[in-house]
């Protein structure tokens, strides 16, 4: 059974219900992947499952069941690993386990990563799924309500100038979208599987390439290899999607700095209750 400082009590009745754990379970914790959200192999006699609990709820307020359903609608076309069950408090999620290596830890050239980052990214824009719509601005102003609003004055301005840019999106660039690809969010080899839908919504598609740019932290050189190939795979100028992508740029920035704002702003608090309960 899983040591009782790993998962709560809560958490371990609801697994101990299932039917796939009726004969036992055992959790190990995984590589922490994100910034919040805390990740575990969970193994029974039937198999293993990647188990994802769900802190990041604590920043953005999502709806687990239509992103497990739509997670259950891309494994369906073959891009997504199978969605197994969402737990009844949407507090986690048990997902197939996949064996394999991710682009972050492969040993491949980076211009070749940049090259199936921007396949991932085409395939994915490629599908014809149902999502709500990623209102940005919406987004800026939940995170903002959040912190002091003196400190934070700034990002309040330039979200306010942003917003036009974000709603001049046409139609025609609307597509689902991944919005946080990283190099450990997709497989470098067979099965090719992309993971970690949390933040997927029919939105920019050069919204999608700056985020894919900013999460990986890519160097100039590795960007054109990723836009280079994005346009050869869309049949679009080179020149519209740098020109594109780079519009996007600050609003990725914002985004970022925004959720990592109210990350460490909860987390310091949880900290500091915590402190004064064991003090």
């Amino acid at each position: 059974m899983p040591h009782r400082h790993q998962l709560n009590s809560v958490v371990l009745v609801e697994l101990t219900s299932l039917a796939l754990c009726r004969d036992g379970f055992s959790v190990k914790p995984v590589l922490k992947a994100g910034a919040v959200n805390t990740s575990y192999c969970l193994t029974t006699p039937s198999g293993r499952f990647f188990m994802k609990m769900f802190e990041s709820d604590r920043v953005n307020q999502l709806d687990r069941q239509q992103l497990f359903d739509i997670q259950k609608a891309v494994w369906q076309k073959g891009m997504a690993c199978e969605p197994v069950y969402l737990s009844t408090a949407a507090g986690f999620q048990l997902d197939a386990w996949v064996q394999s290596h991710t682009l972050e830890n492969s040993t491949l050239r980076e211009d070749v990563k940049a090259h199936q980052l921007a396949d991932a990214l085409h395939r994915i824009h490629s599908l014809d799924i149902e999502g709500h719509r990623l209102n940005l601005p919406a987004q800026w102003a939940g995170y903002l309500s959040q912190l002091p609003q003196q400190q934070y004055w700034k990002e309040r301005e330039e979200a306010r100038e942003l917003a036009s840019i974000w709603s001049a999106t046409p139609a025609y660039d609307l597509v689902f979208c991944h919005n946080d690809l990283s190099f450990q969010h997709v497989t470098a080899e067979q099965p090719k599987v992309i993971f970690d839908w949390e933040y997927c919504a029919l939105s920019n598609r050069y919204f999608d390439l700056a985020a894919c740019i900013e999460v990986n932290n890519l160097n100039y050189d590795v960007q054109t290899c990723l836009l280079s190939r994005y346009a050869q795979l869309t049949q679009l100028p080179f020149s519209l999607v740098l020109q594109k992508t780079t519009e996007m740029l600050p609003l990725v920035n914002l985004t970022s700095r925004l959720w990592y704002a109210v990350a460490e702003k909860i987390t310091a608090s949880q900290c500091h209750t915590v402190d004064k309960i064991s003090g």
